[in-house]
């Protein structure tokens, strides 16, 4: 019964630390919002592609990233949720993760619409949520993230 119970202390440790060691590797990573790319325009809808950079320094061991959940914004109006699953990012590399999105032109003011559709202007957006890495027994364990970029939309 001891060797048993000496077992499972042994597994929780190691599991614990398995945990805080991905959990330092996502934390380790940068992230940047490289690009917002609008890429087909009609009356009702524009359909957008966000491009999320990134990079993991460790020299030894992959960032696994479960999942993204964010919201998108341009000009500080809200443009749409942005979602990504299952994401493993290579020791020393960066990793650019694409989301598409359809945004109804209603949601849009009227100069923000203009600026995208003439490609005139300069377009601020800001990209904030929560990345998420599976903990012990598929627990997923949320870490904030924001990014912003000050740029033309392309």
């Amino acid at each position: 019964m001891k060797k048993l119970f000496a077992l499972f202390v042994c597994l929780g440790i190691l599991t614990g630390c398995a945990t805080v060691k991905e959990a330092a590797n996502l934390k380790n990573c940068t992230y940047s919002l490289k690009s917002v790319e609008l890429t087909d325009v009609d009356l009702t809808s524009l359909n957008f592609v966000a491009t999320i950079a990134i990079t993991n320094p460790n020299k030894t061991e992959p960032a696994k990233l479960k999942r993204f959940v964010g919201v998108l914004t341009a000009n500080d109006d809200k443009i749409a949720d942005v979602t990504l699953t299952d994401i493993e990012i290579a020791p020393q590399s960066t990793y650019n993760a694409k989301a598409k999105f359809n945004v109804p032109t209603m949601v849009l003011s009227s100069k923000l619409i203009g600026l995208l559709t003439m490609g005139s202007g300069t377009i601020d957006y800001h990209l904030t949520g929560t990345m998420y890495f599976e903990g012990p027994m598929g627990i997923e364990i949320p870490l904030p993230v924001d990014m912003g970029r000050i740029g033309s939309y392309n």
